[in-house]
């Protein structure tokens, strides 16, 4: 059952971690905005988070794979 539910993750996960980049990218592009508008506070909490979010999103397969490893270690 699991590894049935991990074949049909997986290219939704494949997915979120190829496009994490662009969009990742263009909220960085923005929050560079705000410097230029003058709002530092909020430029850095913006590129913080999605610097953030990237980040989790390309260790998410590590972390699913943990999940896994760690179900069938107990089952």
């Amino acid at each position: 059952s699991s590894a049935m539910l991990a074949t049909v993750l997986d290219p939704l996960i494949n997915l979120m971690v190829a496009v994490s980049f662009p969009i990742a990218s263009v909220i960085i592009i923005g929050g560079c905005f705000f410097f230029m508008i003058g709002n530092s506070e909020r430029a850095w909490d913006t590129i913080f988070k999605a610097s953030l979010g990237f980040v989790l999103i390309q260790l998410s397969p590590l972390f699913l794979d943990i999940l896994r490893n760690v179900g069938e270690a107990v089952a």
